[in-house]
């Protein structure tokens, strides 16, 4: 029963590049004692008639996961907070098909995702709102400053940084794995007791994105050429091998994994799974489902440094304004939203939901207080460094060939050489031109 309760949390959950989950129910239950209904109009009358005299915001969203509920905090907070502004939010899993369709004054954008949506005139520069909301870039971690920072402007507010995480099973591993060396020990310990169990697991799908492109950040690969993403490199090609070794030289995982397979035999919440994996290279979102398999035996720790430098590849969510937001009073009750939800006294609650602020004041009570958040106190390490896509004109589209079929070629193939990447490397680069030069 805990492996079905457990499989649907994961099926619900969101990854890299574009979703998070997050979004909870405001539904109460009935008093049984109803007010008479003329007493109801004139209550809904008095409330439309306050709504009236507010400017209202509407901010857009796609944190239709348990996350939403905490977010609703922070804006209900602030809608209490004062009597000027009222902030309408909406959570929705397609958020941005709808941005695009139907606007809204604030939208949660990845940090990937940014420059698409600035080269499209979709979202306005903000350093003015920043000024007067009474903040500026170093309340951020440098990370978050370089992520909002595009064109030689600023079009985005930095809410957090979510980066591939390792998460391990104390009952298979003594102490957290820091290096591969360190990886190679543990499965070769693993493997002597049992030969179904592993150090870890490379997914065939899901987040093979995050596979590739945080060893690619450990070493140093650069992607961006003339705005565009030149994957035909050797440093890359080399990356790329590493994962297939893992697999089929060094035998650290398993083959075919499939979708969500780094997790999946972590957890061993599928029925078709038939082997273990002791650590699981992961996205925070699934930090609940490992804990409700796991418990106490749930362990939590930076990525280990498989290439050169210690980093990680990660996800961001960011606050961005509409393009179209010209009134002064809506912009002057967007600034001070900010001014409201950027203190550790209100964004404390976005930690409270598994996230890492990168706003340096409330990183550093995270930090203090890692009982009370320990997921976002482990994370605190990697925020700093971490390394997100590259912010090149529809990122999801040059970088789909990758993650579509190269990927599965190199977790698959036990026979693929190099001559054989390279070709498609060069296939994958040619499709990023075509894609780039739409914009």
């Amino acid at each position: 029963m805990k492996a079905r309760r457990v499989l649907s949390m994961i099926l619900t959950a969101a990854i890299v590049m574009g979703v998070c989950a997050g979004c909870g129910s405001n539904s109460g239950g009935e008093t049984g004692v109803q007010p008479k209904q003329d007493e109801q109009e004139a209550e809904s009358t008095k409330e439309e008639s306050q709504g009236a005299d507010k400017v209202q915001i509407t901010f857009l969203n796609g944190f239709t996961g348990g996350d939403g509920d905490y977010m609703r905090k922070i804006t209900d907070g602030f809608n209490a907070s004062q009597d000027q502004y009222e902030i309408l939010e909406s959570q929705e899993k397609d958020h941005l098909t709808n941005y695009k369709a139907n606007g809204a004054d604030m939208v949660v954008i990845q940090g990937s995702e940014l420059y698409t949506y600035m080269a499209d005139g979709m979202i306005r520069e903000v350093s003015s709102i920043y000024e007067a909301a009474g903040l500026s870039l170093d309340n951020y971690v440098d990370a978050a400053q370089d992520i909002v920072s595009l064109d030689g402007g600023i079009y985005a507010f930095p809410l957090d940084i979510h980066p591939l995480t390792m998460f391990y099973n104390k009952e298979l591993v003594a102490e957290a794995p820091a290096t591969y060396e360190e990886l190679a020990a543990l499965n070769t310990k693993l493997q002597s007791e049992n030969k179904d169990v592993y150090a870890m697991a490379v997914p065939g799908a899901g987040l093979s994105e995050w596979y590739y492109m945080m060893l690619a950040a450990q070493n140093g690969v650069e992607f961006e050429k003339d705005g565009a993403c030149n994957f035909a490199t050797d440093a890359f090609a080399d990356t790329l091998m590493k994962w297939h070794d893992v697999i089929f030289v060094d035998k650290i995982s398993p083959a075919n994994m499939g979708l969500d397979g780094e997790f999946t035999s972590f957890a061993k919440t599928a029925d078709d799974v038939t082997v273990q994996s002791a650590v699981a290279l992961t996205g925070p979102w699934f930090y609940t489902a490992a804990l409700d398999v796991y418990g106490d035996n749930l362990g939590i720790a930076p990525v280990p440094l498989i290439g050169k430098e210690q980093t990680t590849y990660a996800g961001s969510h960011n606050i961005a304004v509409s393009s179209s937001v010209t009134e002064e009073a809506k912009l002057a009750g967007i600034a001070e939203f900010f001014r409201y939800m950027y203190t550790p006294e209100n964004l404390l609650n976005w930690a409270d939901a598994g996230q890492t602020p990168v706003h340096k004041e409330t990183l550093e009570q995270i930090k203090a207080n890692p009982e009370k958040y320990p997921l976002p106190a482990v994370n605190a390490e990697q925020v700093v460094n971490a390394k997100i896509a590259p912010q090149v004109y529809n990122v999801g589209g040059q970088l789909a060939y990758l993650n579509e079929t190269i990927f599965g070629r190199i977790v698959s193939e036990e026979n693929l050489t190099r001559e054989d990447l390279m070709k498609e490397l060069e296939k994958a680069t040619e499709i990023a031109r075509q894609v780039a030069d739409e914009e």
